[in-house]
């Protein structure tokens, strides 16, 4: 019986220090609970784990992650071990400013409308992202196989809203968020050489004056940013926006919208460069991107 106890005990130790081994070589146990620091005796509890040596930390997905001090080994906690995730940025977290190509760019290339807007954003935790917009937009349309041109000046529109970033407990270089805006827009708009007749009598073309007007419009936002170098990113954005008001036209109602663009329309895109601008950098944490850990602020 006294051999049998050898044997059983000795090849106990030697799964124990074999196991111990290889998880020390892993880099994330999914398993969690860490080996203990005694054995156990018979008809005894097992000795609780010393929650003392371990140092927490998040990785690329927000997940915590136990690092044993002594060993090195890294556990992902789902036990309780640790406080659950929250928000891991502060507060003030960092300030956005950008500006939005996306119509120069296609003004270029032979759009007839459009214009530039510029926008800046406050960001909470890394999560919530307070957002404002101004932007200057004109249009000069001649619509094919019609017989008038519409004309609007620049006019500015503003827009005030917020977006939510999906990965907000990540690596701030790298977002997804959604977003919605209320946009606000006073324009005027005239047509130009309307053409009538039959093509056998033809009559002079007129014009309909200058009519000055407003409009009001909401719109949800899809859009990704990726930093390219240092403080400097970049974002595209998609757009649907719907009318909510608009005031009364005596000749009709506009063709385009500032901000807003073709009338019918309903989705949109842009394209941002931006800068960001960190805030309270010393207390960001340390964030684990899968290529070992770092600061978690931006730079």
């Amino acid at each position: 019986m006294t051999a049998q106890r050898l044997i059983i005990t000795a090849i106990t130790t030697l799964c124990l220090l074999c196991g111990g081994s290889a998880l020390a070589q892993r880099r994330i146990n999914p398993v969690v609970p860490p080996p203990p620091t005694a054995g156990t005796k018979k008809d005894t509890k097992p000795v609780e784990f010393d929650k003392s040596r371990l140092a927490e930390t998040r990785d690329s997905k927000g997940n915590i992650v136990l690092v044993d001090t002594v060993t090195g080994s890294e556990y992902v906690d789902t036990t309780g071990l640790a406080a659950p995730v929250g928000n891991i940025y502060p507060l003030l977290h960092a300030v956005t400013v950008g500006v939005d190509i996306w119509d120069p760019a296609m003004r270029i290339i032979g759009q007839e409308y459009g214009g530039i807007g510029f926008w800046g954003e406050v960001s909470l935790h890394n999560r919530f992202k307070p957002v404002f917009e101004f932007g200057l937009s004109s249009a000069d349309i001649r619509p094919d196989d019609l017989n008038y041109t519409f004309k609007s000046p620049m006019a500015p529109y503003f827009k005030i809203g917020m977006n939510y970033n999906i990965f907000y407990n990540s690596n701030p270089d790298y977002q997804l968020l959604f977003g919605v805006r209320y946009a606000f827009t006073p324009f005027s708009f005239s047509v130009e050489n309307i053409a009538s007749g039959n093509g056998y009598w033809d009559n002079p073309p007129f014009n309909i004056p200058d009519q000055s007007t407003t409009a009001g419009y909401f719109e949800f936002v899809a859009s990704i940013k990726v930093k390219i170098y240092r403080n400097i990113s970049l974002g595209w954005q998609l757009r649907y926006h719907s009318l909510i008001h608009e005031g009364k036209c005596e000749y009709g109602k506009p063709m385009y919208i500032p901000g807003f663009g073709k009338r019918g329309t309903p989705i949109g895109g842009g394209f941002s460069v931006m800068y960001t601008l960190p805030l309270n950098k010393k207390s960001s944490p340390k964030v684990n991107t899968g290529e070992g850990v770092t600061d978690g602020a931006q730079h």
